[in-house]
């Protein structure tokens, strides 16, 4: 009886095969493309810095921002760091006042149909003082949380490919957050620390009078 023994594929032959099998995407998925997560890019005359409720450069350790994006406005979602690096999303923090960056991930959202690569995004930015997520804090409706008006712009294609970048958000704008404001349990007790020291205080006039009166 006759063996038959397989034969060896080469290496090289194999390598191409993965490639091309990881590098395009199933005709099953929704398309994504990539953008990078930052709000300011010379390059194409991208300057949009964030403000606080002031109107001043938005400043602190605690800000921070992430992407959203997606086939449709009312259809935005967290973009995620493309493979082979994630799927995972990405928070990022000022670098300097009213500026944030992220330039080593590649983050992909779902594009507009039939618009490859375009798709709709917007920046939401929070406070880690009020909440550890933009939805948390929004949802406290206690300021300290904001975002960008929703706009469109076009990605770098998914596929691995030569020329294959994230591109900047060129159509962002700035954007204000809202005031941290203290809850309602804060400012009472402002209240009750601000009725007891004029009690203190009272009490205190008080007794310099009575022992100015025994003083007569």
């Amino acid at each position: 009886m006759k063996i038959l023994k397989a034969t060896p594929v080469p290496v090289t032959e194999v390598m191409v095969m993965s490639w091309l099998w990881f590098s395009q995407q199933p005709s099953w998925a929704e398309p994504v493309a990539n953008f990078i997560l930052a709000n300011r890019y010379p390059t194409i005359g991208l300057d949009a810095p964030v403000l606080d409720w002031e109107g001043r450069l938005l400043a602190g350790e605690d800000w921070r921002f992430e992407l959203y994006g997606g086939p449709a406005v009312d259809l935005l979602a967290p973009a995620v760091n493309r493979e082979p690096f994630g799927p995972s999303r990405v928070v990022v923090g000022l670098y300097t006042a009213g500026y944030f960056r992220d330039t080593h991930s590649m983050l992909t959202v779902a594009t507009i149909p039939g618009e490859y690569p375009w798709a709709w995004l917007q920046v939401r930015c929070w406070s880690l003082r009020v909440g550890e997520s933009y939805e948390a804090v929004a949802a406290l409706g206690l300021g300290g949380y904001g975002e960008s008006a929703i706009f469109k712009a076009a990605g770098g294609y998914f596929e691995y490919t030569i020329g294959d970048v994230p591109r900047p958000l060129a159509e962002l704008q700035s954007f204000t957050v809202r005031q941290i404001v203290p809850e309602p349990a804060t400012w009472a007790l402002l209240a009750v620390g601000s009725l007891g020291l004029w009690w203190v205080r009272r009490q205190g006039k008080a007794r310099n009078k009575s022992c100015s009166v025994v003083g007569l």
